[in-house]
């Protein structure tokens, strides 16, 4: 997925939600980077949607939001 097709939202945790310009969860990303509490890389799939941190959004250059 492309970059601009993408964008974090904070949530309650400090951390940052990964939603499409439609404001759905995006579950899978092609980058080296691992969600908040999973053991699994991006590049999984993640059902729940995918949550990072505010340094690997900036290091992903994703906008927020």
């Amino acid at each position: 997925m492309k970059k601009q097709e993408m964008f974090a939202r904070k949530n309650e945790n400090g951390n940052y939600a990964i939603l499409d310009n439609e404001g759905y969860a995006i579950t899978k990303l092609d980058a080296n980077v691992y969600p908040v509490g999973s053991n699994l890389s991006a590049r999984y799939e993640h059902p729940e949607g995918i949550e990072l941190t505010e340094a690997d959004v900036k290091k992903l250059n994703i906008d927020i939001e």
